[in-house]
């Protein structure tokens, strides 16, 4: 059986790190060790972490005195992974008990598969029982060149990694301040096929209040467009034109979700120009103001 190494790093969060963690201690099947990166110095979370017992796994500790962000935390930690396979698991998600297990079991049946993900259920952090929306997994095989139309992976606690594609792929890019999972997995997508465990296995948490959700400033999104398309630029000029423009339009609504119940009106140039290059229902509901789009996402899920 492959040798898991899970990745969490953390920012001033201690909290929410020990629900992640206990979550771990609640899997099926455990991973070989859990590796903490602590990114900036946070007595709080070293005091949480003395006194955390693991099960069955070793629990390792690395520690960034002046904070750099989550790219570098998570390929700090990747670095003194011993893991054949990578699972990197956000400080303010959890696991449901079958990820690991469902995960190893896809890549034992199937050799050639380099990442396997999950689906997710979305929670809010004032209410992490209630599930408020279901996102399936549901492209695999291999997704190059047609990962450009749109993040068909997910957020990095979804997945699975087998070490030797991360870093042939470049782990992650440190010059992201937002996207950095999309962008990666755009490189893993080139040297690997794809599959998911057909499960909902991760509790992706987002703010009640949209005004502490880090990831939706604004700056970071703008600056992350202007870097991926610098940075796929001459990629994309060698398909079909199609793959630029799906780029450009998933990326705008990516913006336009993230800025939503923050910046309503802002948000609307850029469903419109997501529109502009690829016309798409979701561009269309992100028109709507947020009090509504909220109801009507929640409706589907009420009514299985």
């Amino acid at each position: 059986m492959n040798k898991v190494s899970v990745i969490i790093p953390t920012h001033d969060r201690a909290e929410l790190l020990l629900q992640s963690l206990e979550s771990i201690n609640e899997q099926i099947v455990r991973p070989s060790e859990v590796i903490v990166v602590i990114d900036g110095a946070n007595e709080k979370t070293e005091r949480l972490l003395q006194g955390f017992k693991s099960k069955d796994y070793q629990l390792r500790v690395c520690k960034i005195e002046n904070s750099k962000g989550a790219c570098y935390a998570r390929n700090l930690g990747a670095g003194h992974a011993t893991g054949s396979i990578l699972m990197f698991l956000d400080d303010d998600d959890t696991w449901e008990p079958d990820k690991i297990r469902s995960q190893l079991d896809v890549f034992d049946k199937n050799p050639e598969i380099g990442l396997v993900y999950s689906g997710k259920l979305v929670v809010y952090n004032t209410n992490r029982k209630k599930v408020v929306r279901k996102i399936p997994a549901i492209r695999s095989g291999n997704l190059y060149p047609s990962i450009f139309e749109d993040n068909h992976i997910g957020t990095t606690s979804s997945v699975a990694l087998k070490k030797e594609v991360f870093e042939k792929a470049g782990g992650f890019d440190e010059n992201l301040l937002a996207m950095q999972d999309y962008d990666l997995w755009i490189r893993c997508c080139k040297y690997t096929n794809i599959a998911h465990d057909n499960k909902y296995n991760v509790r992706y948490t987002i703010a009640k209040n949209a005004q502490n959700q880090i990831s939706g400033k604004s700056e970071n999104h703008h600056q992350a467009l202007r870097y991926l398309f610098g940075k796929y630029k001459d990629t994309l000029e060698a398909f079909d034109d199609k793959y630029k423009k799906r780029f450009k339009s998933s990326r705008f609504l990516y913006l336009s979700k993230a800025v939503h119940r923050t910046r309503y009106i802002y948000s609307l140039k850029y469903s419109f120009k997501s529109f502009y290059y690829y016309p798409n229902a979701k561009a269309v509901a992100y028109l709507l103001p947020p009090f509504l789009l909220e109801i009507i996402s929640v409706l589907p899920l009420k009514r299985k």
